[in-house]
């Protein structure tokens, strides 16, 4: 079938006002995105003739999909995390992470690498690099060192975060088998796994040389996240690969740092300069006064106030004021009670037809073709989550007062987060609907022809650059790269997945990943310079994915 050059024209005009508007008028996601809804149902129904009732369709089937269960996970996910920073658990799981060593190689490798993939798995939206960034400021990291690091760890869990929602999504939009989804993803970043902690490695240490004294640790953390996340999501699904990855990693890196590492002379050129427990690294404002010293850390002088004010513990281990001290097993209880949720849900048969039974499915959709929504309530990976939480506070005697009022905050602050959801989904299910997606993909194929899979994960890349969010990418670009694969006869679900795949590792360079990054130390100003010292890492990663993507497929 020839390329429809109008249609790809008219196609291609909602995604170039998301370029233009999100990276040239730097406008918000949530302004952004509604012109796109706007502007595609305007196209849709003024140039494509596309009846009303089927744009405004199309258009309430994708807010409700970004609703349930996108949107249900992902806030979820964000009050589970909350409750965990009130209770003072957070902090406890950060202290047993920064113990393990002094040297500030495994020290990175633990916190971007391994704590940011767990903070992935849970919440998400710039906690994993927010976060441990903050911790490695506060250790005596350079600033723009620890945005750089994180932002480039963030990478390899991305597909499979906040309980697999960016993997079920883009099942949920191209209607292909989620696990499917998830196993190709993690079998396109295993090599990247491995790849991703020598650099950041070599990062820390200036150079190549210092892989030397911590180049089995080093593997031993990469292949510890990477194993995880291809069986867990061949054999239960997408939803617990990060985070039983993450854990995993943790714990192998933890072990490997205290039974491998030699206490030599060579070593200690790598240790930090003071053991010190993380302080009050500034979320907002980050680090004044520090002056950078050899071995990218500087001499800090912390400002007050930003972490307890975000309501993370001013030091890790020491309970807020009038809260209990929280013991290591409290502080895991309700994350372990989210892996038992969800993971028999998935694996006891008998269970899941029980809870199976309590569902709906919607059509919502009035044109031909239409997407059947299923609502089971009692599996939603959100409703579990939250139930998790709700049981996890009984059990911890924290008032449930308290937790609801983080449940309102949670709700209050997503209200932007929402309206970006909502309309991008709401956009690309006119696209899809009203056949610009299919345009666009028929004229990339017949200018790309047989070589379309060697380009395909660029488009991920590409669209996670623009969004800020590997869901949104695949919101957008999910159908796109099954109609292209349908064309030249390739495996839909081998090329959706890496859609997916190149968007994690295009996470490192999107302006909204960096945007985040930048509150840690003050740098506002500076994403251009964060940028370019982390598109060599994106692309090199993303380059290995179009090879595998291309000679695999």
């Amino acid at each position: 079938m020839a390329p429809d050059i109008f249609s790809f024209i008219i196609g291609i005009l909602p995604v170039a006002w998301l370029f233009v508007a999100l990276c040239v008028f730097r406008l918000p996601g949530h302004i952004a995105c509604p012109g796109g809804l706007v502007l595609a149902a305007a196209l849709a129904f003024f140039k494509l003739a596309m009846p009303g009732r089927d744009v405004a369709t199309a258009a309430l089937e994708g807010g409700i999909f970004a609703i349930w269960p996108i949107l249900l996970v992902t806030i979820a996910a964000l009050i589970l995390y909350k409750y965990s920073v009130a209770t003072g658990g957070m902090d406890v799981i950060v202290k047993l992470i920064t113990g393990i060593s002094k040297d500030k190689r495994i020290l990175v490798l633990m916190l971007a690498w391994g704590f940011g993939s767990f903070l992935e798995a849970i919440a998400g939206f710039g906690s994993p690099v927010l976060i441990p960034g903050s911790i490695l400021v506060s250790l005596g990291f350079n600033p723009m060192f620890a945005i750089v690091v994180c932002l480039v760890a963030n990478t390899i869990p991305t597909p499979f975060a906040t309980i697999g929602i960016p993997v079920m999504t883009l099942s949920g939009v191209t209607g292909l088998d989620a696990g499917v989804i998830g196993y190709n993803v993690a079998t396109m970043l295993f090599l990247p796994c491995l790849i991703l902690p020598f650099l950041i490695v070599m990062m820390t240490g200036g150079g190549v040389k210092a892989i030397k004294g911590v180049g089995l640790i080093t593997l031993i953390a990469g292949l510890s996240l990477a194993l995880p996340l291809l069986l867990v999501s061949r054999f239960m699904g997408p939803e617990l690969p990060a985070l039983f990855g993450s854990l995993c990693t943790i714990f192998c890196t933890a072990v490997a740092g205290k039974k491998l590492y030699k206490d030599s002379a060579e070593n200690r050129k790598y240790w930090i300069a003071a053991q010190n427990e993380p302080t009050e690294a500034l979320l907002a404002g980050g680090v004044s006064g520090g002056s950078i010293t050899s071995g990218g850390q500087i001499t800090k002088e912390v400002s007050e106030g930003s972490l307890a004010e975000s309501g993370h513990m001013a030091g890790p281990g020491r309970p807020v004021a009038g809260k209990r001290p929280v013991s290591v097993f409290q502080a895991c209880l309700p994350f372990l009670l989210v892996l038992i949720f969800v993971a028999a849900t998935r694996l006891i048969a008998p269970l899941d037809a029980v809870l199976a039974r309590f569902k709906f499915d919607i059509v919502v959709y009035t044109g031909p073709d239409g997407y059947t929504l299923d609502f089971s309530f009692l599996l939603a990976a959100g409703i579990l989550i939250l139930i998790s939480t709700f049981l996890a506070c009984l059990i911890q005697g924290f008032r449930i007062t308290e937790l609801l009022s983080i449940i309102r905050k949670t709700i209050a602050e997503s209200k932007y987060m929402c309206v970006t959801v909502i309309t991008i989904i709401a956009m690309a299910k006119i696209m899809d609907y009203s056949g610009m997606t299919h345009a666009i993909a028929l004229t990339l194929v017949a200018v790309f022809s047989v070589f379309y899979p060697l380009v395909a994960p660029l488009i991920g890349m590409f669209g996670v650059f623009i969004t800020g969010s590997n869901t949104t990418c695949s919101i957008l670009f999910g159908n796109l790269q099954a109609s292209a694969a349908g064309a030249i006869g390739a495996d839909p679900s081998w090329i959706v997945s890496s859609n997916l795949s190149a968007a994690a590792l295009g996470k490192m360079i999107s302006p909204q990943s960096v945007a985040v990054g930048i509150r840690i130390g003050g740098l506002e100003g500076r994403e251009g310079d964060v940028i370019r010292q982390t598109l060599k890492y994106s692309l090199f990663c993303t380059a290995i994915v179009c090879l595998i993507t291309y000679f695999f497929g």
